[in-house]
Parts: structure tokens; C-alpha cells; sequence
């Protein structure tokens, strides 16, 4: 049996577009045994996947905040120590960051990740065993091309998320077989407009189609209770865990969401997703999955990658003027017919 660590720390979508490559692991080798290092908020997304033998929640969130302290200092110490006894045989870094490679090596096993041409930081080239080219452009088939370079295989076929929505938490029956739109996200320049949004409700609305909003900060939260208020319709949900909105994603009948990690959830679970890309780019981070339509804004700087938009109408991306309300209801319908 071999023992494998997989340090993926963040983010939510970053994290969730690594299931694929575990599922291509346990394809290649059932022995294997893998856990899977990841900050505290995110560990209910890598717990999505039931091929993982743990997922080991790391404190540098908290840790940052007092750095110094004694208390921070002795549970650094101690979750290193632990870390160190799993005696893992090798660290798969999936991010290519000096903070994950770091945290790779101190579990005392070699560290293996993207060369520094691939690495989000080349500095990685100082921790690693081995970094290999990945030529790969898509977040998710990169992960998978670094896993297949590691471990010894050729990743083949569709990603395959590894999600069985029969072990997520159930939700009430209210929930089921709603639409669910992600509203929001870290950019500024990634929002979709809120006209945009009162817009795609009214329209649900017409068609008799309830729809739930989450949320996961108060900013979001007065985001979804003035759509709600905008347009007369939808339902503002609780705010809950990770695994316990994961369940309801997975009883929704159908998503759309701006380019936001719960969004690749619901693509990555395999309900009908209509995703919305302004600044960033459906080449890099695009979702996957069966029943996925990936809408790239057509408009001379898009996608510009940038967190501030520079060129702002009335406080609104002008990207976004390309992709109507309209047209992502359209799609949805469509993909909602859909059979797999």
C-alpha cells in the first residue's frame, strides 16, 4: 500500500477541480492510500469525494492572525508532529505555492508538484523531489496531467468527480428540485449585474420555477435579499456548512452561477449549470461535467483576469452586456432536457 498526501489548500473551486485527478488515482491503483491536506473552510469540499482515506484541515487562517503566540506556536508544533507520524511515502503538491510545498515537506515525506515553469511560484523548485511540465491549460485536466506524471499513468476520458450525492446531507423537502443561483463571489469584476439577476428571477418566475440563493458573508446575504425584494421571487437559505449546502445543490433541478466555487460544485455533482465568465476565462478554469454550458462574455477585453474592472459603465462591467438574462435562461431550459 502506498501512502500518498495530497496538498491542495485552497480555494473552494481550486479544491473542488482536484477531485477528478483522485478518482484517475484510484482508477490507476485501488491500493492506494490517500489523504488530503487542505485549510480548515474548504474541508467539507475535499470530503466530497469518498475515495479519500481523510482530509486533514490545516489552521493557517487562524494561525496567520497570531502568528507569534504561544497557543499558535504549540498546535503548529503538534499538527506538524501528527503529520509526520502518518509516515506518508510520498506529497503530491497540487497547488505549485511556496505555502503548499512547504507544508508538504514538513511531513517529512518527498514532495512532488509542477516544475517551476508550471508552478504558480517557481521557488516550489527548492522543495521539491521532482517538478514535471504540465501542459494541460484547464485547472481541472492540469491537476490531472501532474497526478498521472507521479504516479505513472496517462489520465483518460471525461473528468470524473467522484461525487455520490446518496452519502451528502440530506435538506428539506422544500429544497428539492429548485433552481439555485450563485450570486456571489471574491472579484468585483466577476459579478454579474443584480439587473441581470432580477432579470433570470423574473423569468423563473414566469415559469412558475422557484429558486434558492445562498450566501456565505453578510455582503452576500444583502445581495440575495435585495433580489429577492427586486424581483418578487426566490428564497434567501440559511447559512449552513459547506456539506450541508452541497446536499442541497445536489436535490436542485438546475444552477447558474458566475464564476464562483459553489458553482463548479453543482457542475462537478452533475446537475444542469449555466456558467457566467467576464473577466476570467472559460480556457482556464471552465466547468466540467455532463451538462455544463460555459457562457465566455464577448467583448474586446474579456478576459482580462483582472480582480477591478478598469473600464466601468454605471458601475457594471461592460463584458457582461454580452450574456443576457435572457440567453442564460435559454440554455438552462435546454440543458435541463438533457439526459445523461
Amino acid at each position: 500500500m502506498t501512502r500518498i498526501l495530497i496538498v491542495k489548500m485552497s480555494a473552494l473551486g481550486d479544491i473542488l477541480h482536484t477531485l477528478p485527478a483522485v478518482t484517475d488515482a484510484l482508477k490507476h491503483d485501488l491500493s492506494l492510500q490517500i489523504d488530503w491536506l487542505c485549510e480548515e473552510p474548504f474541508a467539507d469540499i475535499a470530503r466530497l469525494h469518498p475515495g479519500l482515506h481523510q482530509v486533514i484541515p490545516h489552521g493557517r487562517l487562524r494561525w496567520k492572525k497570531r502568528r507569534l503566540a504561544f497557543v499558535t506556536l504549540k498546535e503548529q508544533w503538534q499538527f506538524y508532529r501528527g503529520l509526520r507520524r502518518n509516515q506518508y511515502d510520498l506529497v503530491i503538491d497540487a497547488q505549485g505555492r511556496i505555502k503548499s510545498a512547504r507544508v508538504g515537506w514538513l511531513s517529512g515525506a518527498p514532495v512532488f508538484g509542477p516544475d517551476e515553469q508550471s508552478a504558480t511560484d517557481a521557488e516550489t523548485r527548492h522543495v521539491y523531489r521532482q517538478g514535471y511540465p504540465i501542459t494541460e491549460v484547464n485547472a481541472i485536466e492540469r491537476t490531472r496531467e501532474l497526478f498521472g506524471k507521479v504516479l505513472g499513468y496517462q489520465p483518460q476520458g471525461e473528468p470524473d468527480f467522484g461525487i455520490q450525492t446518496s452519502r451528502l446531507a440530506s435538506c428539506q423537502a422544500s429544497w428539492h428540485d429548485q433552481l439555485i443561483f450563485f450570486h456571489g463571489t471574491t472579484w468585483d469584476s466577476k459579478h454579474w449585474p443584480e439587473r441581470q439577476w432580477c432579470e433570470l428571477l423574473q423569468l423563473a418566475r414566469q415559469a412558475g420555477q422557484k429558486v434558492l440563493l445562498p450566501w456565505g458573508n453578510d455582503t452576500e446575504k444583502q445581495r440575495a435579499e435585495h433580489l429577492v425584494a427586486s424581483s418578487g421571487w426566490g428564497e434567501v437559505l440559511p447559512h449552513m456548512s459547506l456539506w450541508d449546502l452541497s446536499g442541497v445543490i445536489a436535490r436542485c433541478k438546475g444552477a447558474v452561477g458566475v464564476d464562483t466555487g459553489l458553482m463548479h460544485v453543482a457542475a462537478g455533482i452533475g446537475i444542469p449549470t449555466v456558467a457566467i465568465f467576464g473577466s476570467t476565462s472559460v480556457a482556464l478554469t471552465g466547468a466540467m461535467g455532463s451538462r455544463v454550458v460555459n457562457f465566455q462574455a464577448d467583448f474586446e477585453c474579456s478576459p482580462c483576469r483582472q480582480k477591478i474592472c478598469l473600464m466601468l459603465l454605471d458601475d457594471i462591467p461592460p463584458c457582461y452586456s454580452t450574456i443576457s438574462a435572457t440567453k442564460v435562461w435559454s440554455e438552462l431550459l435546454i440543458l435541463a432536457e438533457k439526459r445523461v
